[in-house]
Order: C-alpha cells, then sequence, then structure tokens
C-alpha cells in the first residue's frame, strides 16, 4: 500500500472505542492485522449504559479466548431473570416476567441454542475488557483523537485526524476505515449512507447513582424495575426504569420528558428528586454521581459502507435500548466484517468479500431497530389493560389500577388484559429469535 503524505500508516483505521470500535480491535489484532483505534475520548465508557450482553455475543467473547474474563466481571445468567412491573420500587408489583430465558418454559432453549449463557455486564466494566486485549495483542489506542475528514482512493484511505491535547492534525494511512463513532457519526454523515427513519423521536434520561436497596430488592431480585407513575410513558422508553448495574447499590434510573419541549433544566437535586420519587422511600439516602439526557431514535442505514470505508455500530443503526440489541449487534458488527478483512489483507480472499458486510448486516440493523421501537410501543398495552391515561394524576392512575382487584367480571377482564399485555412483554424480555435469527447465504 503507497502512503501518499502519510504521518501513520496501518492496515485498518478505526475511528471510535465504544463496544463496536474496541471490539473491532480486539477481533482484527486477534488475526494479526495491523490495527489503530483513535478516540476522541481519554478514557473508556465512564456510565453503564449498554448492559445486557446476549448469548451470541458471549459466542464471539468464547472465539476470542476471554469469555472467563467477560463473566468474571459479569452478573450472571441466573440473577438477572426478574423483571418487575411495579409503582415504585418499594411500592406495589403489578406483575412480572421472567426474562433472559432463565424461566422453566425458555430456558431449555436457549441452554439448546448456545453453549454460552447472557450475562449482565455494564459497559463501563466490558469496554477496559476489550481495551485490555486488544492491546495484549497489537492494537494501538490513540486517545484524545478525534476524527476530522478522510479521502479514498483505489488503495486505501487518508484519514485526517486532530490531537485534542494539541491541535496537531495529521493524516492516517489505512487499507481500510471503519466508522465506529457512534449515533451522531460524522463518517457516516461524510459518506452520505442513505439513512430510514427518524432521530429524536422521544425525549430521556439516565440518572447514574448509589444507593442501598436490599431491602427491597434481595427479596425479590431483579435488573429491570418498570415504574408505572404519572408521567412515565412521556418520551422515555415506554415506562420510568430502575436497572441494577451492581447488585444492590449501584443503580441507573431511566425517566423521560416530553422532547417537543424544551430540555428539562437539570442539577443534582433534581435528579434525587426523580429517583427517590421512583423508588417510593422518601428519606433514601441517595448520591447522584451522573446525569445526562439523550434522545430515543428510529433509524438504520441502508447501505453501510462506501468503497473502503465500513460503518459498524450505533452509527449504521440507533434505536432505543429495548431488548438489551444496542451493543451486542455492534460488536456483531465487527465481528462480521473483522474476519472478511483479515482474509483480504492476508491475500486469501477478494476484495469483493467486504461487500458481504453491506449485505449480511444492513438487514439485522433494519430488523433491531424496528424491533427495539415496538418494545416501547408495547407498554401501551400494559397502560390499556390498567384503564391509564397517560396525563393522569396519581389518584386517578392509583384508582384505575386497583380496579383490576375488584371481585367483579370487570375486574376479571382488566387482570386478563393485564397477563395478557405482560405476555406481549416476552418479544422484548426473551427474544431469542431477535437474537439468533440470522442467516448469512452472501458470503
Amino acid at each position: 500500500m503507497t502512503t501518499p503524505n502519510a504521518d501513520l500508516s496501518t492496515d485498518v483505521f478505526v475511528v471510535g472505542s465504544g463496544p463496536a470500535g474496541a471490539s473491532a480491535a480486539l477481533f482484527l489484532s486477534t488475526y494479526g492485522v495491523e490495527v489503530v483505534v483513535a478516540s476522541k475520548y481519554g478514557n473508556t465508557a465512564n456510565t453503564p449504559r449498554a448492559h445486557i450482553t446476549n448469548q451470541r455475543t458471549i459466542e464471539t467473547m468464547r472465539d476470542m479466548g476471554i469469555e472467563d474474563q467477560v463473566m468474571a466481571e459479569a452478573v450472571p445468567h441466573h440473577m438477572i431473570g426478574e423483571t418487575v412491573f411495579c409503582t415504585s420500587v418499594a411500592g406495589e408489583e403489578f406483575g412480572r416476567v421472567r426474562s433472559w430465558g432463565t424461566g422453566p418454559d425458555r430456558e431449555g432453549e436457549y441452554i439448546a441454542t448456545s453453549p454460552t449463557l447472557n450475562c449482565d455486564i455494564p459497559q463501563t466494566l466490558f469496554e477496559p475488557v476489550l481495551v485490555r486485549n486488544a492491546m495484549a495483542r497489537g492494537a494501538v489506542f490513540r486517545w484524545k483523537t478525534e476524527y476530522v475528514s478522510h479521502t479514498q482512493d483505489a488503495e486505501g484511505v487518508s484519514t485526517v485526524v486532530r490531537d485534542r491535547m494539541t491541535g496537531h492534525e495529521y493524516t492516517v494511512r489505512s487499507r481500510y476505515l471503519i466508522g465506529a463513532d457512534g449515533g451522531r457519526s460524522q463518517i457516516a454523515a461524510d459518506l452520505g449512507l442513505p439513512m430510514e427513519g427518524q432521530m429524536g423521536v422521544g425525549g430521556s434520561m439516565n440518572i447514574v447513582c448509589e444507593m442501598d436497596l436490599r431491602e427491597w430488592c434481595e427479596n425479590r431480585p431483579s435488573s429491570l424495575y418498570w415504574v408505572l407513575q404519572p408521567g412515565a410513558n412521556t418520551g422515555g422508553i415506554g415506562l420510568g426504569l430502575v436497572r441494577m448495574v451492581r447488585p444492590w447499590n449501584e443503580w441507573l434510573v431511566t425517566w423521560g420528558y416530553d422532547i417537543n419541549q424544551p430540555p428539562p433544566e437539570m442539577d443534582d437535586q433534581k435528579a434525587e428528586d426523580i429517583v427517590r420519587n421512583l423508588i417510593g422511600v422518601p428519606d433514601l439516602d441517595i448520591k447522584v454521581t451522573d446525569w445526562s439526557l439523550w434522545t430515543v431514535n428510529d433509524l438504520y442505514a441502508r447501505e453501510n459502507m462506501v468503497g473502503r470505508v465500513l460503518c459498524v455500530g450505533d452509527a449504521v443503526h440507533r434505536h432505543p435500548p429495548g431488548n438489551g440489541l444496542g451493543s451486542n449487534t455492534s460488536i456483531q458488527d465487527s465481528y462480521n466484517l473483522a474476519w472478511k478483512l483479515a482474509m483480504i489483507l492476508r491475500g486469501q480472499a477478494g476484495e469483493g468479500l467486504a461487500a458481504t458486510y453491506n449485505d449480511e448486516r444492513v438487514p439485522v440493523g433494519r430488523q433491531i431497530v424496528r424491533r427495539a421501537n415496538q418494545s416501547i410501543a408495547d407498554f401501551d398495552h400494559v397502560l390499556d389493560a390498567l384503564g391509564i391515561d397517560p396525563a393522569d394524576d396519581d389518584a386517578t392512575m392509583r384508582a384505575a389500577m386497583d380496579r383490576r382487584k375488584e371481585a367483579s367480571a370487570e375486574g376479571e377482564r382488566r387482570r386478563q388484559a393485564l397477563r395478557d399485555a405482560l405476555e406481549l412483554k416476552n418479544y422484548e424480555f426473551n427474544a431469542l429469535g431477535v437474537e439468533f435469527g440470522q442467516r448469512y447465504e452472501s458470503a
């Protein structure tokens, strides 16, 4: 490969060090490919965004020889199986779904499908495992280095990056460029990738906090507590969510806001008030460590590559966290792409093999974006079953919920409707088909 005016050359240059980029570096370096990663940040993820890690992803980690390292950091399969629906974590529970293949009616399917089991590993712990092993196998990470622009020709890609500490710009020459630069991907924008759908269909916030919930959780352990309160389905991800990060003292709380209004003015005290309301314990000691606003998206790329530049992860499929598909699909994008680039670079396959990445992964991106957004919409069935209008105040909402307890035909109708609505949530919490139902013929 020629290196016209390049300050640095490598086989593959990856922009982005999240699950997609870090895993791409791991896969490529394991295959003996020279790879450099640029991250505009100075560290791996500092908030535990992604967490549910499905069996297919664990299979890729087993293939890399690091399954044991991942599982050592994870909350195991048997501890993540209860998804609780309640009025607050300390309040009334009105339903639950055995999730992620832990129920006796589904676990056999999961065990028969894969030699691995799913788990819950927050992004803050997973990314360091990926980066550490990629570096041990030869990958080079350049932190605080941001993408500026790129050009490509018949032999490779010239990418201009900027050192954020010095402001110095320099050029990296590579045979291939991987855009793993997230949901606001500049590389995807520069390529002009055709997109389908819409960004910003809802407003949401994450609040990371420390609080001791053993008193309310040890007797009914869950990784996800879905909370129904006034305003719970405004924006957001269907209902309020209290998510276990580490049992039972590290948590991530999600709440929505109306994206058609100005973003809420937040500070630590307001974040603490939201958390306390969802927990339902007025005097609970809460330490907010981080909060952030984000948007619910419904968008995927109809093409994910142009020539020698290929995009992976959130750059080409942007969706809410329903079904736990985000980081899993991102890592599986990189797994699909890495072996193909390795074979091309070793001279074992023609350059046309790279095009099969587009053929195989675009349909997957489309499927998971639709599925994740449908999972949000399916929460409406829970509200309908309980006879709740999203505009109801607290007293009206609780009165409507109490009607399901009546010893009457109407009470039984509501109870059955609620059972049916929760059964429908299996498409989110036991979605083995969307996790494994992918067959490739092009490669």
